[in-house]
């Protein structure tokens, strides 16, 4: 019976990490509808992710000490209740600032579900690696679902994705108070100054969370860069990103168990992450909305297997785990939420709608360098 409750509990995790991440590429192929209908450019436009993204990231931390406090289960509960509060205010937004707001405080609400889901599936699964490639891989259906979820019904109105995320993400909430029982929980050893100081000295956490913020910025532009650029309407862009989503699944849950079972992670990142800058690199050249588009899914199986092979890495780290997932995803969130902002400010500035991904792509090298040299020392 308690196997079957922690098998029951991990599963309604999974569901609520699908739904809650379906927030972060609802916005994609509503983009340009958004910026007509309520008198946006491009840079005003994206800082819809980068209010998202930065203030998730800014919170992972504050999260991770929360959740140690008053236990993963409360923490992401209250994550996933504030989740469907703002984004049912973001589908009564007036203006584009209104609408940032909103898209700030759901990155709020995301950052304490996000430094909880994780550990809670640690503790409710058999295989460490099987819970890790579940989390990523539920982060890429959602994020797949999310284009298609507002690219259909983005035909009728900008509004009405928000308002349907924010009804699902209340039924995850509740889902999750009455069937998720945490074994354990609250009952870990209370967090210090010492203790993160510590951490944000590991030379192998910061090397990988570096790498990390770097890469992230690659996987942003991809995500919410490329749909202004291959300019596609939204029900063809809903269609173009959920290909990407299931690709991001498919290199999170099959290819990177796959690997991580013949290599060891160190020897597998460094390939993959310089693989997918030579992809930025490519799409950089393209004006085929065709070979843009098999890119952009290509990269996705690429960003799926970085994913989850990084959070695997990172996690040999020997400290407390809910403050290595803070700590690893207040830094790789910070590239990410850079990456929206920046990208539209780069193209308006120099008129050049593909220098943002010769951007990302150098940024990617650089990442790669870091984990080769990581892999290079004993």
């Amino acid at each position: 019976m308690i196997v079957k409750n922690r098998s029951f509990g991990r599963n309604i995790t999974v569901l609520s990490i699908f739904l809650a991440f379906m927030g972060m590429g609802v916005v994609d192929p509503i983009l340009p509808d958004i910026a007509l209908k309520l008198g946006a450019n491009h840079w005003q436009v994206e800082m819809l992710f980068s209010a998202y993204i930065f203030m998730m990231a800014f919170m992972m931390l504050p999260a991770g000490v929360l959740a140690v406090k008053f236990g993963d289960k409360r923490v992401m509960a209250t994550g996933l209740g504030l989740v469907a509060l703002f984004a049912t205010l973001c589908s009564f937004a007036t203006s584009i600032v209104d609408l940032s707001l909103y898209r700030a405080g759901w990155g709020f609400s995301n950052a304490l579900f996000f430094a909880t889901a994780l550990i809670i599936l640690i503790a409710l699964s058999n295989e460490y690696h099987k819970a890790v490639g579940l989390f990523e891989g539920a982060i890429g259906f959602g994020i797949s679902a999310g284009p298609l979820l507002g690219g259909f019904l983005g035909e009728h109105s900008w509004r009405f994705p928000f308002l349907a995320t924010g009804i699902l993400s209340l039924c995850a909430f509740i889902a999750v108070l009455f069937f998720v029982k945490v074994p354990n929980d609250n009952k870990r050893k209370s967090v210090k100054l010492e203790d993160l100081k510590a951490l944000f000295t590991n030379r192998k956490f910061i090397l990988i969370s570096f790498s990390a913020m770097l890469y992230f910025y690659g996987f942003i532009v991809i995500l919410a860069y490329s749909p202004l650029v291959v300019n596609l309407n939204p029900v063809e862009m809903g269609l173009l990103f959920f290909g990407w989503g299931l690709a991001l699944a498919c290199g999170s849950i099959v290819i990177s168990t796959k690997l991580e079972s013949l290599y060891e992670v160190k020897q597998i990142i460094p390939v993959t992450i310089l693989i997918f800058a030579l992809i930025l690199f490519i799409i950089m050249n393209v004006e085929s909305k065709a070979l843009m588009s098999m890119l952009i899914i290509l990269s996705g199986l690429l960003s799926g297997i970085n994913n989850s092979v990084l959070t695997s890495y990172v996690m040999e780290v020997n400290f407390e785990k809910n403050i290595i997932s803070g700590g690893f995803n207040f830094l790789r969130w910070m590239g990410a939420g850079t990456a929206p902002i920046l990208s539209g400010f780069i193209a308006g500035k120099f008129n050049n709608m593909h220098l943002p991904f010769l951007v990302a792509a150098i940024l990617s090298i650089i990442s790669f360098l870091l984990l080769f040299s990581l892999r290079k020392a004993k």
